[in-house]
């Protein structure tokens, strides 16, 4: 447990502490009781563009937009755009090469097996109530969190999201408590590296079965939204897995029936925002002499956007029910954190591609080949046909000397030593290979990402981390998309996938916006000047200067 103990401050990992020691300073009684804002509020809406945040949104996003200091040119920095990594740089100044994640996953090349960006071999780690084991320890980077602890002690730090990537990154190390829904187990949970046993409180808001007398009992049987303003509610392209129309199944079915449901509906948000507010009031966020963190992270724009892209009525429903949401939260923020007040940065993990299908009705549609969509399966299949047929036949599996993830192929350096291969070749053979489809742009070797000065190397750069990246970097030609049969997904460097919201609200900031290009690694370090914390040297991102009440700091 790394939670409830007068050792909480000393029980740092090693290679931490030089970090945390340069990055914080103590301050005195009299000092904490001068801090303002009493509550430091970090929100990522996964997988939001900009252009569906507007000022006339009657609620919390609306008034982001209307009362917030928005950059409007605001990109990641790298060119893996997935959940893990876009999290961890809104939380720690640096891009996810520097922070050792490369990706939500990838190949373990010693072990030659698939991690998860937030697993962790130790069983010390275990999920309560759950069979894996989750912390942020192969976060090689400093979190916001960890440089508030580090310089208040007395602050407190917490976390909550419907995944628990999101959730973890955005906690940090040192954070108090880190809470995420777990499928498997349909309710709310978090890992021993942060506590031994869930409070209390998150037990009652699971109660003994969530979908009966937990939070989620109240939950409609089904779904039921509008048709939506940009397109027809059923649309080519959407997936089926759910239904393409209203209204679609949710509090229906066995537990984990019904909390795939759930994790793939506006409700998960309901859910996360409402255990965030639990948290506000139970443990007394923002009421103590020190400024308080609390982070939250909103799913549901992701797993919704996934299904049926982010123009559909299914995600048109989610950003409006979550703009309802947010929009009660700020106005609880308001009378919680009084004349202290609050200070909140919202951002985004990453974009996302519309449905080709979408793209080619409004003359969109940029890939080379039609319709534009690539089926993965398919995919795999020809690239370890290529394997088989040029490496490993007549009887071993092209499995056991390459393997893809997230864009991204890695050669299995001792398996190809005992086929008497050399890596080398098998690299430049499926780059070849690779770069003669109509569908790829460049299949970028790490030679090439690392002596590149072209500004998509440098994005591939600030996602490479040695010893878990792989071999191969595969860019998809724009607009074309690599994904199932159905859906959409994200993860290319190009803009539809980096271009996110950022903005600036609460105590002492006005309103404004800016168009210089800013970058998301430059949040946590924004905040943290405007919190008077000391941060790390080595940062990536830098503090920007927002307008505030008094002076431009």
């Amino acid at each position: 447990m790394r939670n409830s103990s007068l050792l909480k401050n000393i029980l740092i990992p090693s290679r931490f502490i030089a970090l945390l020691v340069m990055s914080g300073v103590m301050f005195t009684s009299a000092e904490l009781h001068a801090r303002e804002p009493s509550l430091v509020v970090l929100v990522a809406v996964d997988q939001l563009i900009p252009d569906r945040l507007t000022a006339s949104l009657p609620g919390g996003l609306g008034r982001l937009m209307r009362e917030g200091y928005i950059y409007t040119n605001a990109t990641l920095d790298h060119g893996i755009t997935s959940t893990c990594p876009g999290h961890v740089a809104m939380a720690t100044g640096v891009n996810p090469g520097k922070a050792g994640i490369p990706g939500n996953s990838y190949i373990d090349p010693a072990e030659w097996r698939k991690r998860y960006c937030v697993d962790d071999d130790k069983d010390a780690y275990a999920v309560l109530g759950g069979k894996d084991n989750r912390s942020p320890e192969a976060m090689l980077a400093t979190s916001l969190g960890d440089w508030l602890k580090q310089s208040v002690p007395e602050s407190r730090v917490f976390s909550v999201s419907g995944k628990d990537r999101a959730a973890i990154a955005l906690g940090g190390h040192q954070a108090d408590g880190v809470f995420w829904f777990d499928r498997s187990q349909s309710r709310f949970t978090s890992s021993k590296y942060y506590v031994d046993a869930l409070p209390a409180y998150v037990q009652s808001f699971n109660g003994t079965d969530f979908f009966v007398d937990g939070f989620g009992g109240d939950f409609p049987a089904t779904w039921t939204h509008g048709p939506g303003s940009k397109r027809p509610d059923d649309f080519p392209g959407e997936s089926q897995s759910r239904g393409r129309v209203s209204g679609h199944i949710l509090n229906v079915g066995e537990g984990a029936e019904r909390a795939g449901n759930v994790y793939f509906s506006p409700w998960i948000d309901l859910a996360t925002l409402a255990l965030a507010k639990r948290i506000l009031v139970e443990e007394q966020l923002g009421k103590g002499d020190a400024t308080d963190m609390l982070a939250v992270s909103f799913s549901a724009t992701d797993t919704v956007g996934h299904l049926y892209g982010p123009y559909s009525a299914e995600s048109e429903d989610t950003l409006a029910r979550l703009d309802k949401e947010l929009g009660d939260f700020l106005e609880f923020l308001d009378a919680e954190t009084g004349a202290r007040g609050y200070l909140l940065a919202l951002s985004s993990d990453h974009g996302v591609l519309p449905l080709p299908e979408w793209l080619q009705k409004n003359n969109q549609h940029a890939c080379p080949v039609e319709p534009g969509r690539m089926d993965m399966e398919a995919f795999g299949f020809w690239n370890y046909w290529h394997i088989f047929w040029n490496f490993t036949r007549p009887f071993e599996k092209p499995s056991r000397l390459v393997d893809f993830s997230l864009g991204q192929v890695t050669v299995n350096k001792h398996y190809a030593k005992e086929l008497g291969v050399e890596v080398s070749a098998v690299v430049a053979s499926l780059e070849r290979y690779l770069e003669a489809q109509p569908s790829i742009a460049e299949a970028w070797t790490l030679s090439e990402i690392l002596n590149s000065n072209s500004d998509l190397a440098r994005l591939y750069r600030n996602s490479l981390v040695p010893g878990k990246s792989g071999d191969l970097f595969i860019q998809i030609e724009e607009s074309c998309l690599l994904w199932f049969e159905e859906g959409t997904t994200h993860g290319s460097p190009y803009l539809y996938d980096r271009q996110v919201p950022l903005i600036f609200f609460g105590k002492g900031i006005r309103p404004g916006q800016s168009d210089a290009p800013v970058h998301t690694i430059d949040l946590a370090p924004t905040l943290a000047q405007l919190l008077k914390l000391r941060v790390p040297e080595d940062l990536e991102g830098q503090a920007l200067v927002l307008p505030t009440g008094d002076e431009a700091l």
